[in-house]
């Protein structure tokens, strides 16, 4: 998920998907399509799997404190290192917005993920009370609605064909980054938790759903040359579908590796720190400028170079952000230390 979230950003900001459109042909423009159209999930999907395993959780907002300061210190670390960092060592040169800017990373947006992550967390022991009194049947009316009122109303609204009965203004925001569609998949993960029992083998047709939708949505865009800006929302109902075909499939997929869980333990910092808005600015249009130009899409190995690409951001992220919780555990240790020390002599 976060190696497909990296090579989003290889797309949309590193200039693959623009470089696609003004240069290649109809059989590479549909290649590049479907590849992507299958990649949109994996924001939501980290919000489906936070729902799942939070939803049966019975703690109240005082129990959950230290994994709200726990997500919130590194966002407030990263924030503030990386611009004044990046400015000592000439990478870039903040102005005073920017640097009033890190002191803030919650409200000031620095990454739009993690504020409505936390606003989800902080919300969870509430919502988790009145999801787990509903009944089966009361929380699938639930999801319901939600699902038509925040994908398939947001879709149509957004259609020419649609959009003079069919209105967002002031209601929604069209692309589901926001509070109401991080709500939306914590409910679905909570309600596939609850009510959607496992299966004793993995279901291989979770993974043909999964493409068959990928395959729907990008025909759609072949039929309506309106629908293709609303193809790759977050909060498109085929893009939902495919979060929860992911969910189910690897649910149902038994296997244990402490490997796994360790690189999968970097995921946040990986996000973080490339897409902290300074450096993204320096990875893509400098380090990675390449990008941006034709010549870099001639060669046949172009996209062993992309998979390179997103593994060297990942891996270099990723250690920065092991450094940073050493870093945390060893102040950790000295503050236990100086506690005890202080509690010995008083």
């Amino acid at each position: 998920m976060m190696l497909q979230v990296i090579f989003l950003h290889v797309c949309l900001y590193g200039g693959y998907n623009s470089v696609v459109k003004r240069n290649f042909s109809i059989l590479h423009k549909a290649a590049f399509n479907l590849i992507f159209l299958s990649s949109r999930c994996p924001v939501y999907v980290f919000i489906l799997i936070f729902g799942y395993f939070s939803v049966s959780s019975n703690k109240t907002l005082s129990g959950i404190k230290g994994k709200i300061a726990k997500t919130y210190l590194p966002m407030l670390f990263y924030s503030l290192s990386i611009p004044f960092l990046g400015q000592i060592f000439g990478l870039w040169q903040l102005n005073n917005i920017q640097a009033v800017r890190s002191f803030f990373p919650f409200t000031s947006r620095i990454w739009y993920f993690m504020t409505l992550y936390l606003l989800v967390l902080i919300l969870s022991p509430f919502v988790n009370k009145a999801l787990t009194a509903l009944s089966k049947k009361e929380y699938t009316q639930l999801v319901v609605i939600l699902f038509l009122v925040f994908t398939v109303w947001t879709a149509l609204a957004q259609l020419k064909q649609t959009s003079d009965i069919i209105s967002l203004n002031n209601i929604f925001d069209p692309n589901g980054k926001s509070l109401y569609g991080f709500l939306l998949m914590y409910i679905l993960g909570g309600y596939l938790r609850l009510h959607i029992p496992c299966h004793e083998k993995v279901r291989y047709r979770y993974l043909i759903f999964f493409v068959s939708l990928t395959i729907i949505n990008y025909l759609l865009c072949l039929l309506n040359d309106d629908y293709y800006s609303i193809s790759s929302q977050n909060n498109n109902p085929f893009i939902v579908l495919q979060c929860l075909c992911l969910l189910m499939f690897f649910r149902d997929l038994k296997f244990k590796s402490r490997v796994i869980n360790y690189i999968a333990s970097v995921n946040l910092g990986v996000y973080m720190i490339h897409e902290q808005y300074l450096v993204r600015n320096k990875l893509w249009n400098d380090w990675f400028g390449f990008l941006h130009d034709k010549p870099f899409y001639i060669s046949r190995l172009y996209p062993i170079k992309i998979i390179l690409i997103c593994v060297t951001v990942f891996i270099a992220c990723g250690i920065i952000e092991r450094l940073r919780v050493w870093l945390f555990k060893g102040f950790s240790i000295l503050y236990r230390k100086i506690s005890a020390y202080k509690k010995q002599y008083d």
